[in-house]
């Protein structure tokens, strides 16, 4: 085809009826509904979104975040962090050599600074923002009280240049909180700071800090979501034109897992173009390996996310540019709707604590739909619930945090059977071709637990599988094959009665009068890992089991 001709080609216009019927014919006696899905926030996402999905939505919704905006820039401000004064100076200077664009760290008791390094600081804050956490310490603001940034902890103080009134909608993301908590805990409160001092202090000295959750799309939404609801709060107190305030972020820890560590980049890389995208003003990226301490090489590495967003996507360039997106516009649409909503029943209690309470209970609701969502591998944590590494060891200590992280359980158990092993075999009966799938899925669900099974040679007769068993010093066993092999060959191995206890693979009809023949339990597809592993711990632990597994 000639280039002429490809100018003049033309492609008619699809319709949503089209895409219907063609989607029907793929999804094989489904109904189109089955392609939804249901977010934390219980918002239902679309397989396609189009034009039509526009329709309910404010004009003046674009309009509000793009002018929200001043800049489409955004400043790197990486956290500096040493055990003395020397060591976080020292990083603060490199990092700031380095492309970082903030002096970032929190202040610390502990740490002690002489003239010299307060001087050299001094000179640091005259000539970049600061993003200090003085809460621990906010004695040590006497020495700059003409910084100009963002400081948290320093409410009481006299800081004219620097913004003091801190919005934090970390605090309830690290408790567990989905998108809408977060978004209502920030205007709760900033109705509180208001209320104490005055709608227009709290304009000119108030800040939000958000934590971005390698969910791409709602964390791009929610931090829009927040632009649109700040103009709505300034309406209720009688400023429509209310300025915009700066929003810092950093990227979560919340899915942060000490197994399969580099995975972790990943993750941050994600969550850190969610902020971007969603017109973060600041941005803080953790290094992979922060829960296990970092090094200059995954500072360096954090820090360079950032550095390769500005230099190779060119997202600086743009205000908003997620703007136009019907699904984006939509889901920010939808949050800013279903956060005012529950702002509005909030309020409706009397008391600030009172309403604390309600965002917790909320919280501790929300982190239980996620951890039992990895349980079942619903959701995917990758390294840790699913394609987890066999090799990987957790006997590194591991640095506390304020997040609540969906690892943690998973860790937890992996590190008890380092302590406890239980040494555990898959028995396959059958064809390998017919049997392979099902034992690869045993194989996987094992590992995540950190149970790392052989597999005893094929189609052992009960008297060889007996000798086998003794010989390998095995604890427990797995019985795979397909299902016309499990169905006639379970019963004969329950019959010969052997030393150790026997799960079966898959879930069968059967199962209960296994069960009562001696059979230990299952593992299959939508099993709790959590729940299965401390059954097979206590096994390990030779402690007595209460009921069957």
């Amino acid at each position: 085809m000639t280039l002429d001709k490809m100018r003049q080609t033309t492609f008619n216009k699809a319709t949503l009826d089209q895409w219907e019927q063609v989607a029907l014919k793929s999804l094989k006696g489904k109904t189109l509904e089955s392609l939804n899905t249901k977010t934390l926030e219980e918002i239902i996402l679309k397989p396609l979104y189009s034009i039509e999905d526009m329709a309910n939505i404010p004009a003046s919704q674009t309009t509000i975040i793009r002018k929200s905006k001043k800049s489409s820039e955004w400043l790197i401000a990486q956290m500096a962090e040493g055990s003395t004064s020397e060591a976080i100076l020292k990083e603060i200077k490199d990092s700031l050599s380095k492309g970082n664009d903030v002096v970032h760290y929190k202040v610390e008791k502990e740490h002690t600074w002489s003239a010299e390094q307060i001087e050299e600081l001094s000179t640091l804050l005259s000539d970049h923002t600061a993003i200090l956490d003085v809460t621990n310490n906010p004695t040590f603001l006497t020495y700059f009280t003409d910084l100009q940034g963002l400081v948290k902890g320093a409410e009481g103080l006299e800081l004219p240049n620097a913004r003091t009134y801190f919005l934090n909608g970390t605090c309830i993301h690290q408790a567990g909180g989905d998108a809408i908590s977060e978004l209502a805990s920030v205007l709760v409160q900033a109705d509180a700071f208001a209320q104490k001092t005055s709608a227009e202090n709290l304009v000119k000295k108030a800040f939000v800090q958000f934590s971005i959750e390698s969910n791409f799309f709602m964390e791009i939404a929610k931090i829009r979501a927040f632009r649109i609801l700040w103009q709505a709060f300034g309406q209720a107190y009688g400023n429509p034109d209310i300025p915009a305030i700066p929003i810092h972020t950093e990227t979560s820890l919340r899915s942060y897992s000490v197994l399969d560590a580099n995975v972790n980049i990943l993750r941050a890389g994600n969550s850190a173009l969610a902020a971007v995208l969603g017109g973060a003003d600041s941005l803080t990226t953790y290094p992979y390996d922060y829960l296990t301490g970092a090094t200059p090489t995954s500072k360096r590495i954090a820090r360079n996310m950032q550095l390769v967003l500005k230099e190779e996507t060119h997202t600086q360039r743009v205000v908003d540019a997620a703007g136009g997106s019907y699904y984006i516009d939509t889901l920010t649409n939808q949050l800013v709707e279903k956060t005012w909503k529950y702002f509005l029943t909030l309020m409706k209690e009397e008391s600030p604590v009172d309403r604390q309470a309600l965002l917790l209970e909320r919280a501790a609701a929300k982190w239980n739909e996620q951890i039992h969502a990895f349980s079942i591998r619903k959701k995917s944590l990758i390294g840790t619930n699913n394609y987890a590494n066999p090799d990987d060891v957790n006997s590194v200590s591991i640095k506390q945090t304020e997040y609540k992280r969906l690892a943690e359980p998973f860790e937890q158990l992996r590190k008890s059977f380092e302590d406890s092993p239980l040494n555990t075999a898959i028995i396959p009966y059958g064809i390998l071709k017919e049997y392979k799938a099902r034992m690869d899925f045993v194989k996987g669900y094992l590992i995540a637990l950190g149970i790392s099974p052989i597999v005893a040679p094929e189609n052992l007769k009960p008297f060889e599988l007996q000798k086998w068993i003794n010989e390998q010093n095995i604890d427990y066993i797995v019985f795979v094959g397909n299902d016309e092999q499990t169905a006639g060959l379970v019963p004969a191995l329950l019959n010969e009665n052997l030393s150790v206890p026997m799960d079966v693979a898959g879930k069968f009809e059967e199962y209960e009068d296994w069960l009562d023949s001696g059979l230990s339990g299952s593992i299959y597809a939508g099993q709790s890992l959590l729940e299965k592993g401390q059954q097979l711990l206590s096994l390990a632990k030779k402690e007595d089991l209460n009921d069957n597994a």
